[in-house]
């Protein structure tokens, strides 16, 4: 394998699979097409609930028939989830449209970076991986930003339009899925030709694995949890923020000017992870989690450069605990379960929204959206405390 044009290649993936030109305005699109508040709310759970449903068994599905047809049939899920967005407006077919993306993101997410932390492995490279994939998120949301700058245009081509680019974006990144080299670790088979039942017994197999490993490495599936509560309390916050933003002053038309600062604040995380490496694990959580909290709670102030500059803050924060997080727990795990193992992990995170998505909003309901974000953040902030004591006593680094 040729590691340099491996690379590459899934540098342009990054880049064709990030331009997800319908992912900041589809709640719009919903209101626009006549659905309430409450159905977008509705919409949004039934994407969490598939996608922690999900989420091990598509890493299995990864680690059972490969990495590289893994990400091709994510690329053609994805389409296929935005055809039913414009097949019908009957609200079945949209949580239908909802559940089919969040199993594309599933396949995606695990299958990225296992694939990514092999194919260094396989070149005997893989102290390179926080490097690559410090970049792949730097690519990512880089143009994750530039389609939320592009909203204006997105939302002026209607939803029909703008579902139809999503269906040639998700070709497209099957397209350059194709382009890419499975990488067949020490420790990992080559499972093509695999019959169904001996798929289905290694996706069992893979289950139990999993179980065993977790138990055997709490260190693992507590950085998992931390990780995903984070991420989580974070991402609610830059839900709830569009309203806060509006309600504080600022003009409808400009909300995309904030979120594309919170996006390349997120892109300056990804570049800063790489110059974390001499920081100790305990001692990020501790900072950052403290760090996060207290940017969270400043979100939800009622000046509108505050409240963007702690939102901007708490993103870089939280993606290099993320990439941290990932990069340190990719030494425990062997090739052969490796996309299993990393979805473990973003299924925490499912979890975490799955409770924290309709407890915030309730709490800013109840309470004020600056109470929610306070107590969001007290809540990470107490995490990395947990985080920092329980490393401590069981002489964790």
């Amino acid at each position: 394998m040729n590691i340099k044009k491996q690379i590459s290649r899934l540098y342009l993936y990054e880049v064709v699979s990030g331009l997800q030109i319908v992912d900041t305005v589809w709640v719009f699109f919903l209101l626009q097409r006549g659905f309430s508040l409450a159905q977008v709310g509705i919409a949004e759970g039934v994407f969490h609930a598939v996608s922690m449903c999900f989420e091990i068994p598509s890493g299995m599905v990864s680690d059972t028939i490969g990495r590289r047809r893994t990400l091709m049939l994510a690329g053609m899920v994805s389409a296929f989830g935005a055809f039913f967005m414009i097949m019908s407006d009957h609200f079945f077919m949209i949580l239908l449209a909802m559940g089919i993306n969040a199993v594309s993101y599933n396949l995606v997410s695990g299958t990225r970076e296992a694939l990514t932390y092999d194919s260094l492995l396989c070149a005997g490279r893989e102290e390179l991986y926080l490097k690559v994939a410090s970049r792949q998120d730097f690519l990512y949301e880089g143009l994750f930003a530039f389609t939320s700058l592009m909203s204006v245009v997105t939302v002026s081509l209607g939803y029909r339009k703008a579902y139809l680019l999503a269906v040639l974006q998700g070709i497209l990144c099957t397209l350059c899925a194709s382009f890419l080299k499975e990488a067949v670790a020490e420790g990992r088979e080559d499972k093509k030709k695999l019959s169904v039942k001996a798929m289905a017994g290694e996706v069992g197999k893979h289950f139990l694995d999993m179980a065993v490993f977790l138990k055997k490495t709490p260190e693992v599936a507590w950085r998992m949890a931390y990780s995903g509560l984070v991420s989580a309390a974070v991402y609610v916050i830059y839900m709830l923020l569009q309203d806060h933003l509006v309600a504080v002053g600022l003009e409808p038309g400009f909300l995309g000017i904030p979120l594309l600062l919170i996006s390349l604040c997120t892109m300056a995380g990804a570049v800063m992870t790489e110059k974390s490496k001499k920081v100790s694990m305990r001692i990020l959580y501790l900072a950052g989690g403290i760090a996060v909290g207290i940017f969270l709670t400043l979100s939800g102030a009622d000046f509108l450069a505050v409240s963007v500059i702690g939102a901007g803050a708490a993103h870089c924060i939280s993606e290099m605990i993320m990439l941290r997080t990932e990069t340190e727990n990719q030494k425990f795990f062997s090739s052969e379960s490796r996309a299993t193992m990393v979805s473990a992990g973003s299924m925490a995170y499912s979890i975490f929204m799955t409770v924290l998505s309709p407890g915030g909003g309730a709490l800013a309901e109840m309470l004020s959206v600056s109470g929610a974000f306070a107590l969001l953040g007290l809540l990470t902030a107490a995490a990395g405390v947990i985080m920092f004591c329980r490393m401590r006593y069981k002489n964790e680094k």
